[in-house]
């Protein structure tokens, strides 16, 4: 390893494939637990008209149908958001029990595509920085999201949660990379994709889960104002966005079935909610983030640091920033406190928690602007041989060295007090110790029973295993709860209960 001034040099592109063989390697168990999972609780209920409907037609257009019906019908009985009870009708079990295995395939690789992408636009093609600060710096973001979820169940593997708040954030994602792409277009035909996309996107996220509907608004709004009235063009795209995006929620929010659903709630007045939000914030960065996110933060200070001192941007006022990002983030906590008056499900604090890593990020670029703007300029580059300004590719380790070895050291003590406080650990050990095939098998003995033609009351089991990544809730011995008579009506049973 070559050395300059007797300290050793890192070398970005090395950094760079070494944490990219961790982050596949740590898909590995994810991917192959895939395998085992199957479909629960709301699955069921909302999917028996569909799966009906499939059964007996072997019709998509038909199923598709029946999803828009069975949509409608939740609107008026239950709850607004229209979008994502639509995708919720159509999980992919409803066309073969097996199929439900893509759910964490579909949505773990969608979410990395997303969060990757969005880095690159922000990082490679406004802030100029080379392929291998991105990849580290997206690559470490996009494990701390996956590894250190409050569920990982009901963030990737169970789909009626996971679709309808880790689906509709990779949505954002995707929209806001989209809005970015559309402000550096300069032909006509990429506006007018870029037109489109960012419409129909932003319609389905006004009609998804409100946290990432409102939150999305409100940066949507803050990037229109942000190019109308500063940068003083291309405000178009991000208009429209806005407009599909409140017209979604308007219709979401006036649905007849969410006064039926709030009275199972107890929520706070709007200015109580929105006060609250920005304490819940502060608690939430407290109490719900573990250690070793902060310390990956600060391994990858060094190239934020140097991604920013490269850039073209200013960086002024970065305490105002920072408080503009603060109240944008505090804002996924509001939609919850007002209609349940808490933080909500885990499958909503895994979205919070998906949020606080952006926002910390953008944070620290633009404080990391903003110093180094401070400081004085770095020296010249180089010159090689032939004239050429050679790329510093290289970093010192120092600080991020001993971040990076306090990084593993804190996984390895949070995985020893707690196999499933990591995603990837909490998998594997499922996978060797046998409990999710055994799980696997269970279901599969109960499938026989649901799937028998001439048993009409159903008697299963309770389940003996439950891994921590499949497991998110069962039937009840009540034959009136409601999970057991939404069993019963997509397996057309008379009734289910466990024994």
């Amino acid at each position: 390893m070559k050395k300059t001034a007797g300290h050793p040099i890192l070398d970005r592109k090395r950094i760079c494939r070494y944490i990219l063989i961790l982050f596949l390697l740590s898909l590995i168990p994810l991917l192959l637990i895939a395998r085992y999972n199957h479909p629960c609780a709301d699955d069921f209920s909302y999917g028996n008209h569909t799966v009906a409907t499939w059964r007996e037609t072997g019709s998509l257009t038909q199923t598709i149908s029946a999803a828009a019906e069975g949509t409608e019908t939740v609107y008026n009985t239950w709850q607004g958001s229209f979008a994502a009870v639509f995708f919720m009708t159509l999980h992919p079990a409803i066309f073969g029990e097996y199929l439900y295995a893509l759910v964490p395939v579909i949505l773990i690789l969608g979410f990395s595509a997303a969060t990757m992408l969005l880095l690159k636009i922000i990082l490679m093609d406004y802030l100029g920085a080379d392929k291998y600060s991105y990849g580290i710096i997206a690559i470490v973001i996009t494990f701390l999201s996956m590894q250190f979820l409050i569920s990982p169940v009901e963030a990737f593997f169970w789909y009626n949660g996971a679709m309808y708040y880790t689906g509709f954030h990779i949505l954002s994602l995707v929209v806001f990379s989209v809005v970015l792409l559309s402000i550096r277009a300069d032909k006509m035909h990429d506006n007018i994709i870029c037109a489109v996309l960012a419409v129909v996107l932003s319609f389905l996220i006004g009609g998804g889960n409100f946290v990432t509907a409102l939150t999305s608004s409100v940066i949507m709004a803050l990037f229109f104002a942000y190019r109308l009235i500063v940068r003083r063009g291309k405000w178009l795209i991000p208009l429209l966005g806005l407009l599909a995006m409140c017209a979604a929620l308007f219709i979401s929010a006036s649905a007849p079935g969410n006064a039926i659903r709030q009275e199972h709630f107890q929520g706070m007045n709007p200015v109580a909610a929105i006060v609250m939000s920005f304490w819940y914030a502060v608690q939430f960065v407290i109490h719900f983030v573990r250690i070793p996110v902060y310390f990956a933060f600060g391994c990858i200070i060094p190239i934020i640091y140097k991604t920013a001192r490269d850039s073209q941007f200013t960086f002024r006022l970065p305490g105002v920033v920072t408080a503009l990002l603060y109240g944008v983030y505090a804002s996924t906590y509001t939609p919850n406190l007002y209609a349940m008056s808490s933080l909500g499900m885990a499958r909503v604090v895994n979205v919070n928690y998906y949020a606080f890593l952006i926002f910390l990020f953008l944070i620290l670029v633009y404080w990391c602007g903003w110093i180094s703007r401070k400081l004085p300029p770095a020296p010249a580059p180089v010159k090689g041989k032939k004239g050429n300004a050679k790329r510093d590719q290289s970093i010192q380790p120092g600080l991020t060295g001993i971040l990076a070895a306090c990084f593993l050291l804190g996984c390895v003590i949070v995985s020893g007090a707690d196999t499933n406080a990591m995603t990837s650990v909490s998998a594997a050990r499922s996978l060797i110790t046998g409990e999710a095939r055994a799980y696997h098998e269970e279901h599969l003995s109960r499938l026989e029973l649901y799937t028998d033609p001439e048993i009409r009351q159903v008697e299963v089991s309770a389940l003996t295993t439950l891994p921590h990544v499949l497991y998110f809730d069962d039937i009840t011995p009540d034959p009136t709860d409601w999970r057991n008579t939404a069993i019963a009506a997509y397996y057309n049973k008379d009734s289910v209960v466990l024994k």
